[in-house]
């Protein structure tokens, strides 16, 4: 029996909670490819500005952070419990 994909609250900081007019969206997935998907079907409003409609992914600009640790690869797990954040990726000094 296949387990189902574990839901997962992504946090939205800056232009992603702008678009998505919420600072939270529970979607599931076991990846970051599969989260990055499941927001623009939740949020249509990322798509093209945070998300590429195309390709399912993160535009430039744009990473996940997974238990402190940021990451832009599609095929980082996502455990059941994380703390997933969506950012911008351009940090001023």
């Amino acid at each position: 029996m296949h387990q189902a994909a574990t839901t997962v609250h992504v946090e939205l900081f800056g232009v992603p909670r702008l678009l998505a007019g919420r600072k939270t969206i529970a979607v599931a997935g076991e990846t970051l490819g599969a989260l990055s998907r499941a927001l623009l079907d939740a949020c249509p409003a990322l798509a093209e500005r945070v998300i590429d409609p195309r390709t399912g992914w993160l535009t430039e600009g744009y990473m996940f952070v997974v238990n402190d640790r940021f990451s832009r690869d599609p095929t980082f797990p996502v455990a059941p419990g994380s703390s997933v954040l969506l950012v911008s990726s351009v940090a001023g000094g």
